[in-house]
């Protein structure tokens, strides 16, 4: 009898636990957000008093979003002497909407012409002056950034995975995957939902609220994170962005700029009203689960520490099969290119393979690899001088050489993946060859690339923008960068 109790509750645990599994697998992660700007209209307008009431209502309907706000709002509303907004939005999660926002130079036009080390440098020290800015006036951590507009540069990505905090808008991502991993930060792509210019008049908002109701949950379906874009508080009330001060360059001293219209103040009543039917919409929704942006970075944060001998064999199995750079769903390019040169090493001065390399994290080639070797056939021994060129290169810069050469000729970084894999192969099947043909190659990972830098360089046309911004040297570093991008997994 005590047998059969057993099994019938193994049983009934395991159906239990396959529910939980499946039931997992169908839920999004949805994390309602609101981008916190407005600076410029007169306090005395009460333009401060939205995020208060968003927040408030957020709280009464239980339900707990992201305010990514701007440094100058954040100092402008203590300034201002708001502790009361402060505290309301300070019940829920905060994230900075880059330091200075629209005052020029944005971070884009900072790092237009930028290397790399210094526009990293800028970022790190124009954002994290906002990070310790906005922590000590909410009184709470702030883990991630939201792109501002089209403020957009891979530096600031990787610049914010160095002060250990992730990256929200961004244009970054793959297939089924919007959290991913990229110049070793944790990004979060894909939005749903612009409800600006609805809330406040009954004959906008619903046909709005009815469409959500009918396609938000099959748009969602099979996402693992979106962002709930639930408005810019300040344009609930104005007519124009705050901004257009500074459309096309334009950078006026505060007491020049000119506040935006604003819609009647007893319209607010409507937009609360209709703000709460839409929160506590979401509430009642079964197939999403509504957290914080903040909470999202904990999920996603996981990343295997070591690289199986196996994980380096199905991949360098699946380069040579694919004839392309394969963007694993656990590593980068870069961490197993960077594990294959390791083992390979390794191999040299023992001649075993090891059963597992540490995970390193280096960044992608500085400059464009060569698509085409300049060197086709090579010994054994010379690939062997690759190997040890490339090892030391990533020991010593952190990031992947954009070509090692041997006997002065030139080999990209695609073809010294392909090869190296070969190679590793061949050790593990006990046949090392000889000699080794090297073919050519992408010079970057092409997973999902046009629809990447479609949307980066879109970002030209943000009103906020210089007319003849360029756009090319950060689309340029963007696909150099591609080798770190991968999934990210869920603890």
């Amino acid at each position: 009898m005590k047998t059969i109790v057993k099994i019938l509750v193994f049983l009934i645990l395991s159906m239990a636990f396959t529910g939980c599994a499946e039931d997992k697998k169908d839920i999004t992660y949805v994390s309602v957000v609101f981008d916190v700007e407005d600076y410029i209209t007169p306090a005395s307008e009460g333009i401060d008093d939205i995020p208060k009431w968003l927040a408030e209502i957020m709280s009464d309907v239980g339900v707990t979003g992201t305010f990514f706000v701007i440094g100058e709002k954040a100092r402008s509303l203590e300034s201002r002497g708001r502790q009361d907004v402060i505290a309301a939005m300070a019940k829920h999660d905060i994230g900075s909407h880059t330091n200075m926002g629209s005052i020029h130079p944005t971070v884009t036009e900072i790092l237009e012409n930028a290397d790399w080390d210094t526009g990293v440098q800028h970022m790190l020290y124009n954002e994290s002056k906002g990070f310790d800015e906005l922590e000590q006036i909410f009184g709470v951590p702030v883990s991630t950034l939201a792109r501002h507009g089209g403020s957009y540069g891979p530096q600031l990505v990787y610049a914010l995975g160095q002060l250990g905090k992730g990256y929200v808008y961004s244009p970054i991502h793959l297939p089924g995957h919007n959290a991913v991993w990229f110049c070793n930060t944790l990004n979060f792509h894909g939005d749903y939902g612009f409800f600006d210019n609805t809330y406040y008049k009954d004959e906008l908002f619903n046909p709005v609220f009815d469409s959500v109701q009918q396609s938000f949950q099959k748009e969602i379906q099979g996402l693992d994170v979106v962002a709930f874009f639930a408005c810019h508080p300040c344009k609930v009330r104005t007519e124009q962005f705050w901004d257009f001060n500074y459309y096309e360059g334009a950078n006026p001293p505060l007491s020049e700029c000119k506040a935006p219209d604003l819609r009647p103040l007893e319209s607010m009543e409507t937009a609360k009203k209709n703000f709460r039917r839409l929160m506590e919409y979401l509430k009642s929704l079964d197939n999403i689960s509504i957290t914080t942006f903040n909470d999202l970075m904990n999920r996603f944060s996981y990343q295997e520490d070591y690289i199986s001998r196996n994980d380096l064999q199905h991949y360098a199995e699946s380069i040579l099969k694919g004839k392309s750079i394969i963007i694993d769903s656990d590593f980068s390019p870069a961490e197993m290119f960077a594990a294959l040169v390791g083992s390979l090493t390794e191999y040299a001065k023992t001649e075993n393979i090891p059963d597992e390399s540490e995970r390193g994290s280096p960044l992608g080639p500085m400059e464009m690899p060569d698509s085409i070797p300049g060197i086709f056939e090579v010994s054994n021994i010379q690939v062997f001088i690759l190997v040890g060129e490339a090892y030391n290169w990533i020991r010593d810069r952190g990031y992947l050489p954009a070509y090692v050469s041997v006997d002065e000729n030139r080999v990209g970084t695609g073809s010294l993946l392909a090869l190296f894999s070969e190679l590793y192969l061949d050790i593990l099947s006990g046949n090392p060859k000889e000699s080794y043909t090297i073919i050519p190659f992408d010079p970057f990972p092409r997973e999902n690339e046009k629809a990447i830098i479609s949307e980066i360089e879109s970002f030209k046309y943000w009103p906020v923008h210089q007319p003849d911004l360029d756009m090319s040297n950060l689309v340029y570093l963007t696909r150099l960068q591609l080798w770190t991008l991968k999934p990210a997994r869920e603890k």
